[in-house]
């Protein structure tokens, strides 16, 4: 079972099929997934699947699900090590239409703190207003609000110390907390 399960979300991915018939089942018919012992900001158990492939093209090595507290999967979440470029763009564009919505950071409404490390690194957090925007004015989120389903796609910046791009597929997390 655990082979079948692996080749079948391996083989949906290649074929730029996310495996979204996964969303509402129960984690236990997942063989291959082992919990990371994380409860998210939502209250969401986290389940890992250690897989090395691709979607769309870009190279990932697993994805994430969560669930909620009756063990049904609600988000499936993959990380690709590189920032979302035009043509990948245009490869989610031609697979899935054109996004709901898209949005870059705007105006900071506030800033932490500046705290240093031990190792001398120096943090301090900031909070920023978001607008729409286009994709050629550099989002850090774009999202498609499908039948049954969302896609969620959150990019980091050249800048960033996050350099990755995530994309989650399942029930809308950034949909409901941007639209506020």
């Amino acid at each position: 079972m655990k082979s079948i399960f692996l080749y079948n979300l391996i083989f949906l991915f290649v074929t730029n099929q996310a495996p979204i018939d996964l969303l509402g089942k129960h984690i236990s018919e997942i063989s291959d997934s082992y919990t990371s012992s994380t409860i998210n900001s939502i209250n969401e158990e986290i389940y890992v699947v250690d897989v090395s492939d691709q979607f769309l093209g870009k190279p990932y090595k697993m994805i994430f699900l969560t669930v909620d507290k009756n063990s049904i999967i609600q988000n499936f979440i993959i990380h690709t090590n590189e920032i979302m470029n035009k043509s990948f763009y245009n490869l989610m564009l031609k697979e899935y239409g054109k996004p709901s919505v898209m949005y870059k950071e705007g105006e900071v409404v506030s800033q932490g703190k500046k705290t240093t490390d031990k190792d001398g690194f120096t943090m301090q957090s900031t909070a920023a207003a978001f607008k729409k925007c286009t994709f050629e004015e550099s989002p850090r989120f774009i999202i498609w609000n499908k039948d049954g389903y969302d896609i969620e796609v959150m990019l980091g910046h050249e800048t960033d110390t996050f350099r990755k791009t995530t994309i989650t597929f399942g029930k809308g997390t950034l949909t409901n907390y941007l639209s506020k």
